[in-house]
């Protein structure tokens, strides 16, 4: 199972945690996974127990909606099927956008080509998905303009992309000129409020306006538009499971051909030429194409999984999942992820996040202007406890001590050089030793039995070099509560 990219995927950590929560509840029939982002957990465990998967962000709740919830996996494999499903709709909103904006395409194709690159290069997995290429008399105007030094054509895709494309502005109109002139009308803040009226409005244009040459090239945005807009058309037979597994696979192909690093929180600054460069790899990929990659996978995958009944997926803040939600859920084993640093992963994935709810939200300025991350506004955007020093020990307290309230096993990975909580408690004096006996200490008061596993790994994030970490893996067992859910007349994890 291939994930997004994403900080803290656990897909070298998934055989240990299936043995952990056996060791949490060897007679367990279902686990919770209670902040599910890549969904790669809950898919592993869904060979061997019902799970419910759950996280706050909508994105992540989508990307496992896909792997879990199926009435027939190998039915809705078959009936898969890009071109009939996304094509009509998918070419009809691509043109509408097209009709404004073909001059300025075939110029991000032409620096393409300049560059040594394919437009729209397809996954071999996939191949040709949805191609528009340019007509010929725009590109042809479009590679006449191109300087022929590499520094002067470098610099001239920096000013095309960082300062002649335009984008939705929150507070004025950008100014429109140049190959974008035609397409004023688009990037019009009453364009965008009156999506924000109705976000089905065609065309779809959510990305061409927020995001140009900022997480996606042009074409690419108008792809990513175009295939949100048919994925929402689907009707017919399965349509729901259909729009859930497309939408993952778009998800997918977005985090894999973003010209940000690994991750949406800065665009890159174009500022060397290898910069422009890589930029441009990524602008190269057709999104089409490896939407149709990822369906495969994801087809696949789930194809191969005898699921157990009863699989559902949440969207909620983890304290309702495991307070007034729990009725959905019922769970012998609750694993836990919660994020270890100070970073909110919504600022990370905020593209995602967008992109999954589709709403035209409010997005953030300081004195007046948008920021260049171009994030939701604060109130948009999810922020977590677990990522605030104040505020962690108490999260991960309640975390502990709600789960053990409910009946339920735990099973709690976390960073033990950069968990935010271990930090602070090392930075208050306590050494690293008694800061993982602190840990223990804080379930045990929960848990009659808890144990501390240790796992070094390499770990890359943020666009650093691969260094050490050790990932610990807590297994609490026996909650102290009185208040144990009874399964067939006993507890089924005591």
């Amino acid at each position: 199972m291939r994930t997004i990219w994403y900080m803290g995927v656990k897909t070298r950590l998934t055989a240990e945690i299936q043995a952990a929560v056996a060791r949490a509840c060897p007679r367990a029939g279902s686990v919770l996974d209670l902040m599910s982002g890549t969904a790669v957990v809950a898919q592993t465990l869904a060979a061997s127990h019902r799970v419910v998967a759950n996280d706050v962000q909508a994105y992540a709740a989508a990307i496992a909606r896909a792997y879990l919830v199926h009435t027939d996996p190998l039915r809705l494999a078959r009936a898969l099927d890009v071109e009939r499903d996304l094509g009509a709709v998918y070419r009809e909103n691509f043109a509408a956008l097209l009709e404004r904006l073909a001059p300025a395409v075939a110029l991000e194709d032409a620096f393409l080509e300049a560059h040594g690159l394919s437009p729209d290069a397809a996954d071999p997995l996939a191949g040709p998905v949805f191609a528009a290429p340019s007509a010929a008399a725009d590109l042809a105007r479009a590679r006449r303009g191109l300087p022929r030094d590499p520094a002067d054509l470098a610099a001239a895709y920096r000013a095309f992309a960082l300062e002649g494309t335009p984008a939705f502005g929150e507070v004025a109109d950008a100014p429109v000129s140049g190959p974008f002139r035609d397409a004023a009308a688009l990037f019009a803040r009453a364009t965008v409020e009156a999506r924000r009226v109705d976000p089905r409005a065609r065309p779809y244009l959510l990305a061409t306006v927020y995001y140009p040459n900022v997480y996606f090239g042009l074409r690419q945005a108008l792809a990513v538009d175009s295939l949100r807009c048919a994925i929402d058309a689907l009707a017919g037979p399965l349509a729901d499971e259909k729009r859930a597994h497309y939408l993952a696979a778009l998800l997918h192909a977005v985090s894999v051909s973003t010209s940000a690093t690994s991750h949406f929180c800065q665009p890159r600054g174009l500022s060397s030429d290898a910069e422009v460069q890589a930029v441009l790899a990524r602008r190269a990929l057709s999104i089409p194409s490896k939407l149709a990659a990822y369906s495969r996978e994801i087809a696949g995958t789930c194809a191969a999984t005898r699921y157990l009944p009863g699989n559902a997926v949440l969207s909620e803040d983890w304290r309702r999942v495991l307070g007034p939600r729990w009725g959905d859920v019922q769970a012998d084993v609750v694993y836990a992820d919660p994020p270890y640093t100070a970073d909110h992963y919504s600022r990370f994935y905020h593209a995602l996040e967008v992109l999954t709810r589709y709403d035209y939200p409010v997005l953030k300025t300081v004195d007046g202007r948008l920021t260049k991350g171009r994030y939701p506004a604060l109130g948009a955007r999810h922020r977590s406890g677990f990522c605030v020093r104040r505020q962690v020990e108490a999260e991960v307290t309640d975390l502990v001590r709600l789960t053990a309230a409910r009946g339920a096993a735990l099973v709690l990975s976390y960073g033990e050089e950069n968990g935010l909580l271990l930090r602070a408690w090392r930075e208050a004096g306590c050494s690293a030793p008694e800061a993982l006996r602190r840990l223990e200490r804080l379930a045990a008061a929960s848990y009659g039995d808890v144990s501390l596993e240790r796992r070094p790994l390499l770990h890359s994030g943020q666009g650093d070099s691969n260094h050490t970490v050790t990932e610990l893996l807590l297994v609490a067992r026996r909650p102290r509560s009185a208040r144990r859910r009874a399964r067939r007349g006993a507890p089924a994890c005591a």
